[in-house]
């Protein structure tokens, strides 16, 4: 329900952080001890509530409707942070977390299959507000994670009725995503890919390695060449969106991104520590639409299509930092205990590196955490694993995470 919602419930996402933080609340309310000892589960904790206060101070100083624009964020991350009482308490077993989300990678492909080929969608979306980059991305998301469950399924006892699940909810959630035309989310592959050579595929004989490459390159011009998927198109069409850009002609989804980096960058360059509050920021836009500086087309947004660059124009140069801290603290535990992971733990690892590089890698051509809920999907994805990666400690070594 946590993984499958967000992507395929009208209000989804509300309603995960809504039974998380009953989850969580009920552990407050049993008087359960929060493990304040261990620095990485009081990271998960806080780190939300930094982008909070942030947003918050940067609200009151700026001053007129700003708080009220940032009113969403600050009530996901007040419901994650109820939500993370649950972490160390609640047991959560590989089985049940690669299952999860094999069955939204199905669900999810299936769904994206019916609106492509029986309503004629020209692009695969969730309900608002997954229009199809969020959608597609998030779909992607779920997929590569049920590929890094394929390392954990050969390991089961039941081990091709594992592969299967997991290899169609692998299939499922990459479908998705093609079927939504995401172009930004193909460029997370290739570090997806590293990682996965990080964790398995670099003890692997060459021969292995040929052959996965091989198979890797035969996907990827399939995908190309089929003309149902629309690879092919969308391809083209930023190369040339691209090229009419370094010719002076900010048009197409490529040249207004580009148009809304100088932009931002320009507003920041202005007041970098305060930001700019959300009616400030579409009132600039429009200030430099008549100076001439922009078109229509840049000015009619209202983040900066980049996570980073809009958490700093929105709320100064402390938005920007909690951002990083968003993607870095995530990836610096997981890669940190890679080494020491034993193999039942090295998938959920694998998982738990691939989250926040992918929502990285999105996150540089869309603002993603411009979304409220899905920054709040994003972080209740990395709790499950999180409690999936803690519950799979041998008991000794549990207590001493807890008391770290």
């Amino acid at each position: 329900m946590l993984c499958a919602t967000p992507l395929l419930m009208p209000k989804g996402g509300w309603f995960a952080l809504a039974v998380a933080a009953t989850m969580g609340g009920i552990y407050l309310l049993r008087g359960k001890p929060l493990n304040l000892g261990n620095s990485y589960l009081l990271g998960v904790r806080v780190i939300p509530l930094v982008l909070a206060i942030t947003a918050l101070l940067a609200a009151v100083w700026q001053g007129g409707g700003a708080l009220q624009s940032s009113l969403l964020l600050l009530i996901v991350a007040g419901l994650l942070a109820i939500a993370s009482a649950a972490l160390g308490h609640l047991k959560i077993t590989a089985a049940v977390a690669f299952g999860a989300f094999a069955l939204t990678g199905m669900a999810t492909g299936s769904w994206a299959a019916w609106q492509h080929i029986a309503q004629g969608a020209r692009r695969a979306s969730g309900f608002e507000p997954l229009h199809a980059i969020l959608y597609g991305n998030l779909s992607l998301t779920v997929g590569l994670i049920c590929l890094a469950g394929l390392a954990w399924a050969w390991q089961c006892p039941r081990r091709y009725r594992w592969l299967l699940v997991c290899g169609l909810g692998a299939l499922g959630g990459l479908a998705a995503s093609v079927l939504s035309g995401t172009r930004g989310g193909w460029v997370a592959l290739p570090l997806a890919g590293l990682l996965f050579y990080r964790v398995y595929l670099r003890s692997w004989s060459r021969g292995w390695h040929v052959l996965v490459l091989a198979s890797i390159a035969m996907l990827a011009l399939s995908l190309y060449a089929l003309p149902q998927t629309g690879v092919e198109q969308r391809v083209g069409q930023a190369l040339e969106e691209g090229q009419d850009y370094l010719e002076g002609e900010a048009y197409g989804s490529v040249g207004v991104r580009l148009e809304l980096y100088r932009t931002s960058l320009a507003l920041i360059a202005e007041q970098p520590l305060r930001g700019y509050s959300l009616d400030e920021y579409r009132q600039a836009l429009q200030v430099k639409l008549a100076e001439g500086d922009i078109t229509k087309s840049v000015a009619r947004h209202w983040h900066a299509h980049n996570d980073v660059l809009n958490a700093w124009v929105r709320y100064g140069v402390l938005g920007a930092l909690a951002t990083l801290l968003l993607y870095g603290w995530p990836f610096a535990y997981f890669s940190s205990r890679l080494l020491r992971a034993s193999a039942s733990q090295r998938p959920i690892v694998l998982a738990g590196m691939l989250l926040p590089v992918l929502f990285f890698d999105f996150g540089l051509t869309y603002a993603f955490f411009a979304y409220p809920v899905v920054l709040g999907t994003y972080w209740l994805w990395l709790m499950l694993l999180v409690c999936t990666y803690l519950s799979l400690e041998p008991s000794g070594q549990r207590v001493s995470l807890h008391s770290e």
